[in-house]
C-alpha cells in the first residue's frame, strides 16, 4: 500500500512540474491499478433495474401469455405531492453531479472526471465522500415515482429502487477498497472518519459543526 500512496505522490509531482501530461498520468494509475476501468459489471445494477421498474408495462403492452402475471400486478399510486418532492429531489441532484464532475476534472489532477491524483477533500465532497454516487442513485430511486402516471409503479419498482441503492452503496465500498485507501492510506482513513460515505444529511450536519 505505501508502495503505491508513493507512485500517486510521484506522479502527482511529475503532473505538477509538467514531466507527464495528464494523459500519461491516467496511463500510469491504470498500470500500477489504481485507475478507473469501465467493463460490463459496472452496468448490471442499471440493467436490473430497468428490467424490475419496465417489466410490468412491457407485459403489459406485449400480452405475452408467459409474462401476464407481471401484466396484472397492482399498481401503486402516488399523491401528488410525493410526486412533485421527487421531481424537486431529481432536479436537485443535477447541481451535485455536475459539482462532483468539475471537481474530479479541475482539481483531480489528471483532467478526468474518474481519475484523481489529488485527494479532493473540498466543495461536495466535504459534504459525503462519493456525491456522484449519492447523486445518480437518487436519480434512479425518484425516477419510477415521476414517471408512475405512464409506467405503472409496483412491487417490482419497490424492489428495483432497493436494489439500486445498494448496488450504488457497494460500488463505493468497492471502490474505497480497490483504489482511495490504497492512493492515499491513512489520511484517507482519517477522512472516512471526518465524512460520511453516502448519508446526505449527516454530511451537511458534520459539515455545519465543523464550519
Amino acid at each position: 500500500m505505501e508502495e503505491n500512496q508513493s507512485k500517486v505522490k510521484d506522479l502527482g509531482e511529475k503532473l505538477r512540474k509538467g514531466e507527464i501530461t495528464s494523459d500519461e498520468a491516467r496511463r500510469e494509475l491504470r498500470k500500477i491499478g489504481l485507475g478507473h476501468e469501465e467493463t460490463w459489471k459496472d452496468f448490471i445494477g442499471y440493467v436490473v433495474w430497468g428490467i424490475l421498474c419496465f417489466l410490468p408495462v412491457f407485459a403489459r403492452e406485449t400480452k405475452l401469455g408467459f409474462l401476464s402475471f407481471f401484466a396484472q400486478l397492482p399498481r401503486i399510486q402516488f399523491p401528488a405531492i410525493v410526486v412533485y418532492l421527487s421531481i424537486i429531489l431529481f432536479i436537485g441532484m443535477i447541481p451535485l453531479t455536475v459539482w462532483g464532475m468539475y471537481f474530479n476534472s479541475r482539481k483531480g489532477g489528471c483532467r478526468s472526471e474518474d481519475h484523481t491524483l489529488i485527494l479532493l477533500k473540498s466543495g461536495p465532497y466535504a459534504i459525503v465522500r462519493h456525491p456522484s454516487g449519492v447523486a445518480w442513485a437518487t436519480f434512479f430511486v425518484t425516477a419510477p415515482i415521476i414517471l408512475s402516471g405512464v409506467v405503472p409503479f409496483t412491487i417490482l419498482s419497490v424492489v428495483a429502487i432497493v436494489e439500486i441503492v445498494a448496488y450504488h452503496y457497494y460500488e463505493c465500498v468497492v471502490e474505497e477498497r480497490m483504489l482511495d485507501i490504497p492512493k492515499w492510506g491513512r489520511e484517507y482513513l482519517q477522512y472516512m472518519k471526518e465524512v460520511p460515505r453516502f448519508n446526505f444529511i449527516m454530511g451537511l450536519w458534520n459539515l455545519r459543526k465543523r464550519t
